[in-house]
């Protein structure tokens, strides 16, 4: 069955979902005590390294370019702003960590910083996805047909270990459940 290249980005977007209300709900636990900074770390590696280098390497390098070649505008359309709130999460996810390092020392007054970011970059990816999931992929399978770009992102995804990190947010899932039913 000829699969079109958004169809994979919306799996992808579901993945990413579930870890950004993980990510919210590790930050709750690690306050209450119950869940080590490693498991937020872990959340933070798996959002910058499958949502933002996996998934947004694909609409980056390989959707996006085609999708401007064929008449859909980087600036001043909804190209630019998928990249802008690309860059955003990264700030995001960038200064989560750093506030994250300033809990492993010891400042536990942090832990709000922490939470900020987490809800932030939670709001934003949720606005994000719905705009893509609602406007700019169904644009993209108006221009771009069944079966195009599919490889490309498959090359992608291989590069960034996918499956791997599909594996480890299944692990960090569980690793909070169990977090949360021991409370």
């Amino acid at each position: 069955m000829t699969r079109h290249v958004v169809d994979g980005l919306v799996e992808d977007h579901d993945h990413i979902l579930q870890a950004l209300d993980l990510f919210v709900e590790s930050v709750n636990l690690l306050e209450q005590g119950r869940l080590s900074p490693d498991v937020v770390e872990g959340l933070i590696d798996f959002l910058s390294n499958f949502a933002d280098q996996c998934h947004h390497g694909k609409e980056e390098l390989v959707l996006f370019p085609v999708l401007e070649k064929r008449g859909i505008p980087l600036h001043g359309g909804p190209i630019g702003v998928m990249v802008c709130e690309h860059g955003i999460g990264r700030y995001l996810l960038r200064n989560a960590r750093g506030v994250l390092d300033r809990l492993r020392r010891g400042e536990h007054s942090a832990i709000e910083d922490l939470r900020r970011y987490a809800e932030s970059y939670r709001e934003l990816l949720i606005q994000h996805i719905d705009k893509e999931n609602n406007v700019l992929f169904p644009m993209a399978k108006q221009v771009i047909a069944e079966g195009e770009l599919v490889e490309e992102a498959e090359e992608v995804e291989k590069g960034h270990r996918h499956e791997e990190m599909l594996r480890k947010l299944d692990e960090l899932r569980r690793i909070i459940e169990a977090a949360r039913s021991n409370g």
